[in-house]
């Protein structure tokens, strides 16, 4: 889902450099209600799970959680496209406005819509299809059946709390009719609306194509298929698959080596990394230094102090007397100065 969010950010993006400004605002409004529907959704199924998180140990929530189950299929056919779905009026404004300014752009978003419909089936069918997996885990385990936070989740899942479920309803129901928000039948185009006057000879205005809205569902369709025929039916095995194609799962596993490409470049060799180097002596030796030689001074003061404390009367008795001395010393310089 996270993943996900960044290729809808993609699409908002693609929006705004065909000039569909519209569009891209217009989808930004629609993808937080289906998006969010979806985070809160996913953070339902993991608390009924007891914090599992790993979809290939669900499976069957659909009888045990009927309004989860609801709303993020709801969100999620709004995620994909599908009318009359709130996802599938700004992503067919963006797809439209990709045709008549940008051909091939058009191809390539077509495309995510696609790839879009086969993740997002894959985790509707890992998550709620089928039977639950996650008992054997918990029948394995040695902890009591009752434990609901030791060693995985156990016992049967159940819908969570209607704290939750209700702002998932909410937010299904705003998936479902944001889509009609800037209509102008509606309320006038409320989106193109929030738009300053001098860009709009900027803004695209393609008409709705019926081709490429029908195009786009049926790849919506396409990408649910092939979820429902690799996951669910299981016609491929997919550790194969994924053999065939190495080394590209092995560098999507790996983000594309993004993150080790900016480790190196930015905190080892680069800028940051010589100022990160810089921060790192100031806090080891200064901070660090002044911190632990309060420390250090407090502990050998008390040292002293604790070999003061022998519990020897005569020790004592002997600096009382050199303390009486050194005072009576102390007032004869005094008074005679």
């Amino acid at each position: 889902l996270a993943y996900s969010t960044v290729s809808q950010l993609g699409f908002m993006f693609m929006a705004v450099g065909v000039g569909a400004f519209a569009a891209g605002i217009f989808h930004l409004f629609t993808h937080a209600f289906f998006k969010a529907c979806l985070f809160l959704g996913s953070g339902s199924v993991i608390y009924a799970l007891h914090h599992e998180q790993d979809m290939r140990h669900m499976g069957g929530l659909r009888k045990y959680m009927p309004i989860t189950f609801g709303t993020v299929t709801i969100a999620s056919l709004a995620l994909i496209g599908v009318p009359p779905l709130a996802g599938f009026w700004s992503k067919d404004e963006i797809l439209a406005d990709a045709w008549a300014d940008k051909p091939w752009v058009f191809v390539v978003a077509m495309t995510g819509v696609f790839l879009t419909a086969v993740y997002v089936g894959r985790m509707l069918i890992l998550t709620f299809a089928g039977e639950y997996r996650g008992g054997e885990q918990a029948e394995s385990s040695d902890d009591h059946a009752g434990d609901a936070h030791a060693g995985g989740h156990h016992g049967t899942p159940h819908e969570s709390p209607v704290l939750m479920t209700l702002p998932l309803i909410v937010l299904a129901g705003m998936a479902v009719i944001a889509g009609f928000f800037n209509s102008d039948d509606w309320i006038g185009g409320l989106i193109e609306g929030w738009l300053p006057e001098h860009t709009e000879e900027l803004v695209t205005h393609s008409e709705f194509e019926w081709w490429i809205a029908a195009s786009s569902v049926g790849l919506g369709m396409a990408g649910l298929m092939v979820a429902w025929l690799v996951y669910q039916v299981k016609v491929v095995d997919t550790e194969k698959v994924r053999n065939f194609l190495q080394p590209l799962p092995e560098i999507l596993d790996n983000k594309y080596y993004l993150d080790a490409l900016y480790h190196t470049v930015f905190m080892k060799i680069g800028l940051l990394g010589g100022v990160a180097w810089l921060l790192s002596l100031w806090d080891r030796y200064v901070i660090d230094g002044v911190v632990n030689g309060v420390a250090r001074v407090a502990s050998l003061a008390g040292e002293q102090a604790r070999r003061s404390q022998a519990g020897q009367v005569q020790f004592y008795a002997s600096m009382m007397l050199l303390g009486s001395v050194a005072a009576v010393v102390g007032i004869l310089v005094v008074s005679r100065g």
